[in-house]
């Protein structure tokens, strides 16, 4: 009887430190980014790894334009030309709902205020249309988001890449994944 007690003590006790963890891991997701190549501005997935739980969709949106180290043969190297050029992406939450849509629509700010320089090959129109198409892409992971309605601030002739999008034609990836300057 004893090893029996002692057996659903730790059975107990396992139970109880798996279910603690589960609050506190991370969890990942993929989200597009546009990342430097040698001659263009590539859309790729990249891992992104966090601790908050909820919609897909607006974690990816946000993570656009997030820090993301890449390994080259010279050592881990940044790669995504929105962080570089200091495009930033928010979204607005509506607290009443869950998902924090408003109806079917993720509103989201891209802001494109910071002066772009040391650019290399690419245009900033270049970055700042991958980028757009990113965050389309990544908004249309989460089947609630239908819509994103896409604010660019910034100068007057950025803002043309803003809009309402429908993301029912993205959910299959992108059509186009390679973004070279004209």
């Amino acid at each position: 009887m004893k090893v029996m007690s002692t057996i659903l003590v730790a059975l107990v006790l396992a139970a109880l430190g798996a279910s603690r963890a589960q609050g506190t891991e991370e969890w990942s997701f993929e989200a597009f980014q546009p990342i430097w190549t040698d001659n263009d501005i590539s859309l790729s997935r990249v891992t992104v790894l966090t601790f908050n739980s909820g919609e897909v969709g607006v974690y990816a949106v946000v993570a656009t334009c997030d820090s993301n180290r890449v390994m080259t043969d010279y050592g881990p190297q940044q790669r995504n030309a929105a962080f570089e050029v200091g495009l930033r992406t928010e979204v607005a939450i509506n607290s009443n709902r869950e998902p924090p849509l408003f109806g079917d629509t993720l509103r989201v700010v891209l802001r494109a205020t910071k002066p772009a320089s040391n650019l290399d090959d690419h245009s900033y129109s270049t970055i700042l249309a991958a980028t757009v198409q990113c965050v389309l892409l990544n908004a249309a992971q989460s089947p609630a988001i239908k819509f994103v309605a896409l604010r660019v601030e910034g100068d007057a002739a950025y803002r043309e890449y803003g809009g309402t999008f429908a993301t029912a034609r993205l959910r299959n990836g992108p059509k186009k994944r390679e973004f070279e300057d004209r």
